[in-house]
């Protein structure tokens, strides 16, 4: 794993933590400032780079596994074990949690759906509420994740299973072009899997191409677009919509293959250990940051932390527990955790190195 990805990874997973961090605090129930929300709006765009970055890093670490059904095993399975563990840890955590309060147990849904959330399958945003991933709400974007999974398996199968999925897919996008389409062909035909493609293209680019000019540049101006497209979103100058979405997932593509091409020859971008662990923890960032910033949110307001003073005390407090909390659930239970499902601790490494 490159170790700019690495610090890309970082920077996304903070970004996505300061944006519903952001979010909560303009709340009023909660602390009833706006600015930061208006500073860190764009946040969110920060799944976008995830998907992106997740087709670069699938593609680039299986390319040679394509059309080989006797590969898909192993493919699988350190998909499974990449995914699956840390997110029942923390899904487990917060059901509890809320079975545990009076006031919150009736979020909890069904048996059925409670189900299919484990597993990570898609659901009907319609019928579920909310994103479609109950107790865990950043969920949803772990089933695009499996889908895109799902997707690269067909391809490692064979090539009847490769065009039975593509052929799917388009069909689903075919039913949908008249605005009309229900679930599961809605859940499908969103831009997102353009994303994933986008990401799975960069990797074949950068294969292709044995050399980039001025990479550093190319990366730069990546950046530069990213938070361009964000402020321009956040001013309501541009609408934040699929096609910003796309917009936000080139620019990323200008990232990571700037990056990529730059580390080739020596330049590396977030090399500080402190990034890399960061990097290395994101995964576990992104699943704890929502629930814990609900309920420091609402232990402040308790504690009195009101005015500008309280408030920007405990914004940057509930920041830092996030971070160290997700970095600690990394090193002692994350990590510990891939080494024994993996058996051989190289294998607990090459998984890790391959997550999302």
């Amino acid at each position: 794993m490159y170790k700019s990805l690495q610090a890309c990874r970082a920077g996304a997973a903070l970004l996505v933590t300061l944006f519903h961090l952001s979010a909560q605090y303009a709340l009023p129930k909660y602390f009833g400032y706006g600015l930061p929300g208006k500073i860190w709006g764009f946040g969110g765009a920060g799944v976008e780079f995830f998907f992106v970055l997740s087709g670069f890093i699938i593609v680039t670490a299986h390319r040679n596994d394509l059309f080989k059904p006797d590969r898909f095993a192993a493919y699988a399975r350190k998909r499974i074990i990449r995914i699956y563990p840390t997110y029942w840890i923390v899904f487990g955590i917060v059901s509890v949690s809320l079975a545990a309060s009076p006031a919150l147990r009736a979020t909890l849904p069904d048996a059925a759906t409670l189900a299919r959330s484990l597993l990570l399958l898609p659901q009907d945003q319609s019928v579920v509420g909310g994103t479609g991933a109950p107790v865990v709400i950043v969920a949803w974007s772990l089933q695009w994740e499996i889908a895109f999974y799902a997707l690269m398996g067909c391809f490692i199968l064979g090539r009847i299973y490769a065009a039975a999925a593509v052929l799917l897919l388009a069909l689903a996008w075919g039913t949908c072009l008249n605005q009309t389409c229900t679930f599961p062909a809605a859940f499908f035909a969103q831009h997102y899997g353009v994303l994933f493609a986008l990401g799975a293209l960069t990797a074949v680019v950068n294969r292709a191409l044995s050399g980039l000019r001025f990479p550093m540049g190319v990366a730069v101006l990546g950046m530069i677009a990213f938070v361009s497209i964000g402020a321009a979103t956040d001013a309501g100058i541009l609408a934040r919509s699929s096609g910003s979405s796309v917009a936000y997932g080139l620019a990323s593509c200008a990232i990571i293959l700037g990056l990529v091409k730059a580390e080739d020859r020596g330049a590396i971008f977030g090399s500080n250990r402190g990034v890399q662990v960061l990097g290395d923890a994101s995964y576990a960032l992104y699943l704890l940051h929502f629930p814990m910033i609900s309920v420091l949110s609402k232990l402040a307001v308790k504690a009195g932390l009101t005015g500008v003073v309280g408030a920007t005390a405990a914004y940057f407090a509930i920041l830092a527990a996030c971070i160290a909390s997700a970095v600690l659930f990394h090193l002692k239970i994350e990590k510990p955790l891939l080494r024994v499902l993996s058996k051989r601790p190289r294998l607990a490494v090459e998984v890790a190195l391959t997550q999302r």
